[in-house]
């Protein structure tokens, strides 16, 4: 539940809605808004402050940060600092910047989307039925989704996805296909979604923090839970195999 809660709080900032400097809401007031527990609130903002977004002023709070100058760094570049900042690119090309330079640095199996890391989805098929979270925080309107999570440092899309079905559901899956991605029209992430099967186990509420609900759903049952397009090709794949 606290990356869900990271989740919202990082498209508030990003988004401009809390804006560099203002303060932060409160615990108290993030508890009331959300009806989370404090650590969950706590986890959520510490979070924040390891994406530099937030920034903790002792005896006043926690606020936002200010925005930095932002270059990417690509594998096999190095990056130094001291009074101000110099790249060092996998070519031997040098380069400076300016200190409080903040670096993005984009590894094998690390999709990244600018700052933030790509969201891979999980699309579960098992007898005709697809695999459907209902999350306890809606995330741009959305509550009914895919199994769905940030593709980690390491990781590829698919390793994601599996993870994810794993970690929120209880279930093992297998990655068959990339049914292809875009930018969210809700949330505004970069999305990437896998074809998956069924391995093992039996879906359940395995993240009752994040989740409210699990759902396998066959066409008609997705459709009340999801009363609005799906990315096409998505839509397509299951057009052609649900029941």
């Amino acid at each position: 539940m606290y990356r869900q809660l990271a989740g919202v709080l990082r498209e508030r900032i990003l988004g401009g809605e809390l804006a560099a400097g203002q303060r932060m809401p409160s615990e108290k007031d993030l508890h009331d808004e959300f009806g989370l527990a404090r650590e969950t609130v706590r986890r959520a903002l510490a979070i924040l402050r390891s994406e530099s977004l937030v920034e903790v002023r002792h005896g006043h709070g926690t606020f936002v940060a200010e925005a930095p100058g932002r270059i990417e760094l690509c594998v096999g570049d190095s990056a130094t600092s001291a009074a101000a900042l110099t790249v060092t690119r996998a070519n031997g090309e040098v380069e400076a910047y300016p200190a409080g330079t903040v670096l993005v640095v984009t590894t094998m199996g690390a999709a990244v989307d600018g700052d933030r890391p790509v969201i891979a989805a999980a699309v579960v098929l098992d007898q005709g039925k697809v695999l459907m979270v209902r999350r306890r925080v809606k995330e741009g309107g959305l509550s009914w989704q895919f199994p769905a999570g940030e593709v980690e440092l390491g990781e590829s899309g698919d390793e994601a996805a599996v993870r994810e079905t794993l970690e929120e559901t209880s279930l093992t899956v297998r990655a068959t296909k990339q049914l292809g991605g875009r930018v969210h029209p809700n949330t505004g992430r970069t999305m990437l979604y896998v074809a998956c099967d069924r391995v093992a186990g039996t879906a359940e509420l395995a993240d009752d923090e994040e989740l409210a609900e699990v759902a396998w759903c066959d066409r008609a049952t997705l459709a009340a839970y999801v009363p609005y397009p799906l990315f096409a090709p998505v839509q397509e794949y299951l057009d052609a195999n649900l029941r």
